[in-house]
């Protein structure tokens, strides 16, 4: 006869999050939302008004995770308490799209659109030393893990930004940095 042990499967929960450090623990947790209609759990911020579970990381994945970034995860409930542990972990990422903006004279930007956020270049009116100077824009760039074909992103982000730079030049600017 075999010996066969009677498990239950474990349902895992796929859905997308976003980590934080607990302030009371220094845990890095997230939380999230079951919609009572479909059933469907989502990631939601601590702050949401929805009534919500906590996701606490498998000690082997806390080293791997970037605060504030957004993660396709797996979870299972927690045995003992009303949450969920996070057993697997990857960053999402997103394909970007590269807009030039040129107005002689008088507007001169690149911008790097990928999910919700934008990193711009505008070496005439950019406020910040990251939107007006190429190597920081570029830096910035270049640490985002949420970047699909991060190679292939930053080649057309050069290429934009050089072309913007000779149009700019072109029209009597001098570019500093």
């Amino acid at each position: 006869m075999e010996n066969v042990t009677n498990k239950p499967q474990v349902k895992k929960i796929y859905t997308k999050l976003k980590f934080t450090k607990s302030k009371q623990t220094g845990a890095t947790i997230s939380f999230v939302s079951q919609n009572p209609k479909t059933g469907e759990i989502r990631g939601v911020r601590q702050d949401s008004p929805y009534p919500k579970k906590i996701c606490l990381l498998d000690k082997t994945l806390v080293p791997e995770i970037l605060l504030n970034t957004l993660y396709d995860a797996t979870l299972i409930p927690m045995a003992s308490k009303d949450g969920y542990v996070v057993i697997e972990v990857n960053p999402v990422q997103f394909k970007a799209t590269i807009e030039t903006t040129y107005v002689p004279k008088a507007i001169y930007q690149v911008a790097v659109k990928f999910g919700n956020k934008t990193v711009q270049f505008d070496p005439k009116d950019g406020r910040k030393i990251s939107v007006r100077r190429l190597d920081e824009c570029r830096k910035i760039l270049e640490t985002r893990v949420d970047l699909k074909n991060i190679f292939d992103v930053l080649d057309d982000f050069d290429e934009a930004a050089h072309n913007l730079l000779n149009k700019y030049k072109q029209d009597g600017f001098i570019y500093r940095y």
